[in-house]
């Protein structure tokens, strides 16, 4: 769904659970309360508003958060993955094979692990090519001291690369639990709901609309970003697809310098 589909969808529904919860209230139970009524109404409500901004404050936080360290995730994966294709190539010739199933790594990624992220789900076709890349590392043997320093510092690039698989996995199962959205969008109707306290005046309803709104922008930016691989604004892989072509770019440098 479009963005701007979204923020018109929240925003409207927002406004029409604060007209119908405050004005609704009126008509339906025809409320005439006394000043000493209203008086009450508006200290619940500050009560009730304070603790829910609390909630929605903090669940800002977190889902902002969780979006990051997707993004923080991806980026170092995708360095990672770089620096280590530019140590094979380094190392000599017979890393070739290494640097294939590197490349096949990458193209799962793309292909059959970044789809399934949208769902928290990891791909078995990626975890197997991940050990493709394990399995030719482990047929390389270093010669000298040369190849043994680039070897090792290699190695460790893998290993690092599996961690952060492993943290950009983690980061697509992050969300906001169910019983959050339940507290939230009750509290907040029930602070909105409370204003059927006062008179239907038209500043009263654009205060009540100005109100829904606004609480329909901050549920509508968890709602946004709260699965960081999934939405609008989910993690594009541009990461890895620049991958191919600074692959092939090292590739033609080698032979170049190979011909030199």
């Amino acid at each position: 769904m479009p963005i701007w589909l979204s923020t018109l969808l929240v925003l409207g529904l927002s406004v029409a659970i604060g007209i119908g919860s405050s004005v609704g209230l009126q008509l339906l139970f025809r409320l005439k309360p006394t000043d000493e009524e209203k008086e009450v109404a508006i200290n619940l409500m500050q009560v009730v508003a304070a603790y829910i901004g609390i909630m929605l404050a903090f669940a800002g936080v977190v889902v902002w958060q969780d979006f990051a360290d997707a993004q923080v995730a991806v980026h170092q994966e995708a360095s990672t993955t770089a620096e280590l294709y530019r140590d094979l190539s380094t190392y000599g010739p017979e890393t070739l094979a290494a640097r294939q199933d590197l490349r096949s790594y990458v193209e799962s990624v793309i292909k059959d692990e970044w789809p399934l992220l949208r769902e928290g789900k990891s791909s078995a076709a990626t975890e197997y090519a991940l050990g493709e890349v394990f399995e030719e590392f482990g047929r390389i043997g270093p010669h000298d001291n040369r190849s043994s320093a680039i070897y090792q510092e290699s190695f460790s690039k893998l290993n690092d690369l599996v961690v952060f698989r492993r943290n950009r996995i983690i980061a697509s199962q992050t969300s906001i639990p169910l019983i959050f959205w339940l507290v939230g969008l009750v509290g907040s109707t029930l602070t909105i709901a409370y204003a059927s306290a006062f008179s239907r005046t038209r500043y009263n309803l654009m205060m009540i609309s100005g109100t829904a709104i606004t609480l329909g922008l901050v549920f509508l930016f968890i709602l946004t970003v709260n699965k960081p691989f999934k939405g609008n604004l989910s993690e594009p892989s541009s990461d890895f697809l620049e991958l191919t072509s600074n692959f092939d770019q090292l590739d033609r440098q080698i032979l170049r310098d190979e011909g030199n």
